[in-house]
């Protein structure tokens, strides 16, 4: 009687990819399990799953990426979710499955659940030729690019944000210099020709073999209703000398020429311009941009308002063109996207239109300020806190005209910093006294009270403007998703 060969009970008994294969499945397993068992408890499960899985089996996140379509990681100060949002929908309205990291959770932990929520133990993800649309944190970039190889990179812009924990911009230069200083050969980088500090950063990726793709405005943009924002010291990234404009839209970003060196903003390969402006609700875009058959242009109304989102715009068109998508197709999809969290979003309560938005540094104050300029408002809120995710260093307060923001409406403050952002506006309506603090309703502790007093008070059919950093934001958005006033923010 012949003994049967005992088939291997253990790993080491097995080739190298099985081995790995099997890891990726029981990580898989475990993640997935993981994840249950906290969104049981009520918990956003965003990041522990992926940590969880690359925990049992290092380098889970890359594996699972490369059964990707397409993917591309948008990143930046400024502009990531809506320019994610936007570039997701761009895929989705051309008809190709997608991912996303729509809660926010923009480290690798947070992309490895992406992964893991998207895939079968096999390691595939459920629907085939799917791309993968993930905003990136700026400071995790490093880390995050090698999970996702090959994916397309999105520079929207450096502006000065949460100094506590990023310090001045210039860490986050040297940063992403050291990561585009290796070898790009195959890499697609996307980046905003406008600012002269992501250009200099895109051009290293280029010296490296990375193919460019950059965009911009198509020219001086109308900022008659702009806030002052103190410009930041950009200097020629290239050899230290100062930098000549021709025009500027948002803080640094415009056309620039250094006459000491030559440095120069390059032509976008894609350009956005306003065409008409619909306050709070949107706005008319015009795109150009090259191909084969020359010159091509194309119109879009676009439902969310702004500079900052034309640029955002701009950029997620650009970047479907790094993904090998029709730009024209790209174009037209903009028509479905709709606000991300907090980011001009738009809902109804008690007969009176409540616009939520984001406030975390000088270029959303001025943003915010050029948008609500020319907008019909009839309240609005200011609702500020200094917790981790706000930035804990408010000190950005005095480097905008708050003053703008709040003028010639009812106003009320509320937030752990409120405080100290009266005595900025306190200082801001002294040095202007043709601004007439008259509006200001007074200080609320709490934010969802703040908002509720504030919209008992606004007329039928009027319009309250809700502005805040972060976790205002979050708490504000869920006593409304709570009443069912708004769907709740996705896990």
């Amino acid at each position: 009687m012949r003994t049967a060969t005992p088939l291997p009970c253990t790993l080491a008994g097995m080739t190298e990819a099985r081995q790995v294969a099997l890891r990726d499945a029981a990580a898989l397993l475990a993640a997935r399990g993981l994840s249950w068992t906290v969104r049981r408890f009520g918990r956003g499960a965003t990041s522990l799953p992926g940590l969880a899985a690359a925990r049992l089996a290092p380098g889970i996140d890359a594996r699972l990426a490369a059964n990707l379509r397409g993917a591309a990681l948008v990143t930046g100060t400024n502009g990531k979710t809506s320019t994610a949002k936007m570039l997701a929908t761009i895929v989705s309205g051309i008809g190709h499955p997608v991912i996303a990291n729509a809660s926010g959770a923009n480290l690798r932990q947070s992309i490895g659940t992406v992964f893991v929520n998207a895939t079968t133990l096999r390691g595939r993800f459920r629907k085939r030729n799917t791309y993968a649309v993930l905003e990136v944190d700026e400071a995790a970039l490093p880390a995050v690019r090698p999970a996702v190889p090959g994916a397309v990179l999105v520079m929207t812009n450096l502006f000065r944000d949460q100094l506590d924990r990023f310090g001045e911009t210039d860490h986050l230069v040297r940063l992403w210099t050291t990561m585009l200083s290796e070898d790009q050969a195959g890499a697609t980088i996307v980046f905003c020709a406008d600012d002269p500090r992501v250009t200099r950063l895109a051009q290293i990726a280029g010296e490296h073999g990375a193919r460019l793709i950059p965009y911009g405005f198509a020219g001086a943009p109308d900022r008659t209703s702009a806030a002052e924002l103190t410009p930041e010291p950009v200097t020629c990234p290239s050899c230290g000398a100062e930098l000549g404009r021709a025009w500027t839209a948002i803080g640094h970003l415009g056309d620039y020429l250094c006459a000491a060196c030559g440095f120069a903003r390059p032509q976008p390969a894609v350009t956005v311009e306003i065409v008409e402006r619909n306050g709070l609700t949107g706005q008319r875009l015009r795109f150009a941009w090259q191909d084969a058959a020359g010159t091509q242009i194309e119109e879009v109304d676009l439902q969310l308002p702004g500079l900052g989102n034309a640029y955002n715009a701009g950029g997620a068109v650009a970047a479907a063109i790094g993904l090998g998508l029709d730009a024209r197709a790209a174009v037209g999809a903009l028509a479905a996207a709709v606000p991300p969290f907090a980011r001009f979003e738009h809902f109804t309560v008690d007969g009176r239109t409540i616009v939520l938005s984001l406030l975390k540094n000088p270029a959303t104050m001025a943003e915010l300020t050029s948008v609500a300029q020319g907008a019909r408002l009839d309240r609005m809120v200011v609702a500020l806190n200094d917790a981790f995710a706000d930035g804990r260093d408010v000190s950005w307060y005095w480097d905008c005209s708050p003053a703008d923001l709040v003028a010639g409406r009812p106003y009320r403050l509320t937030g752990r910093r409120a405080a100290d952002f009266a005595v900025r506006l306190k200082y801001a309506l002294a040095d202007d006294p043709a601004q007439d603090p008259a509006g200001y309703l007074g200080l609320v502790d709490d934010p969802t009270e703040a908002v509720d007093r504030t919209i008992a008070e606004a007329p039928r059919d009027g319009t309250v403007l809700v502005v805040a950093t972060y976790t205002a934001l979050l708490g504000i958005r869920a006593a409304f998703a709570a009443r069912g006033a708004i769907p709740p923010m996705p896990r």
